[in-house]
C-alpha cells in the first residue's frame, strides 16, 4: 500500500511539473516572499525615521525658543537704550 501511495505522489508531482503548475507555484511563492521582504524593509525604514523625526522636532522647538528669547532680549535692550537715551537728553 505504501508503494502505491509513493507511486501516486511521484506521478502527481511529475504531472504538476509537466503542466507548469509547480513552476508557477514556486514563482508565486518567491514573489510573495519578495513582497513580504520589501514590506518589512519599508516598516524598518519607517521605524528608523521615527527617532530622527522626534529629534528634529525637539531641535525645532529649541530653535524657536531661542529665537523668541533673542527677540525678547533685543526688545529689552532696545527699551533700555531708549530709556537710557531719554534720561541723558532731558
Amino acid at each position: 500500500m505504501d508503494k502505491v501511495r509513493e507511486f501516486f505522489k511521484k506521478t502527481m508531482f511529475y504531472a504538476r511539473v509537466l503542466s507548469g503548475y509547480e513552476e508557477r507555484r514556486i514563482i508565486s511563492y518567491r514573489l510573495q516572499l519578495q513582497k513580504r521582504l520589501q514590506q518589512a524593509e519599508v516598516r524598518k525604514a519607517a521605524l528608523n525615521k521615527v527617532p530622527e523625526q522626534i529629534i528634529l522636532s525637539e531641535v525645532r522647538k529649541m530653535v524657536l525658543e531661542m529665537q523668541s528669547l533673542n527677540k525678547k532680549l533685543e526688545d529689552t535692550r532696545a527699551a533700555f537704550s531708549f530709556r537710557h537715551s531719554m534720561v541723558f537728553t532731558a
